[in-house]
């Protein structure tokens, strides 16, 4: 009786499929079968668990990261305009103008310096020269 039943059952499934391949869906809305077919699409629905999710949460996570790596790239593209903008102001033609006089600047109290040095020890030496006989007479 119970083999009956499902073998009914199975084969109006078979000719719901079938008459909403030929019909279509609006026509089969008011039959019989149509009514079966749409209990049978219900009741063979599956409930939600870790396992048949996991695609969601891929989706999800692929999304995420998609969206982080677009991020990355937006500061990629700033870093480079800003060292661009960096490299053409230091190749500019105020900015080599304004090395030269620092470097001249630098060398001319590099000279300052070794100058003074030179005049104390000359100074020294003068001074160790004239240092006994200048002394008066001992």
């Amino acid at each position: 009786m119970l083999r009956k039943a499902i073998g009914v059952f199975i084969s109006m499934a078979a000719i719901g499929l079938i008459a909403v391949g030929f019909v279509g869906s609006r026509a089969l809305e008011s039959s019989t079968a149509g009514r079966m077919l749409a209990q049978v699409g219900v009741t063979l629905g599956i409930e939600p668990n870790p396992y048949n999710t996991l695609n969601a949460q891929l989706d999800a996570k692929q999304t995420q990261l998609e969206m982080e790596q677009a991020d990355l790239e937006a500061q990629k593209e700033a870093l480079a305009s800003d060292t661009a903008a960096s490299s053409a102001a230091a190749s500019s033609p105020l900015m080599r103008y304004l090395i030269v006089i620092v470097g001249i600047l630098a060398l001319l109290v590099g000279l300052n310096f070794y100058f003074d040095w030179r005049r104390s020890e000359r100074e020294a030496n003068h001074d160790e020269d004239r240092g006994p006989a200048a002394g008066g007479g001992a």
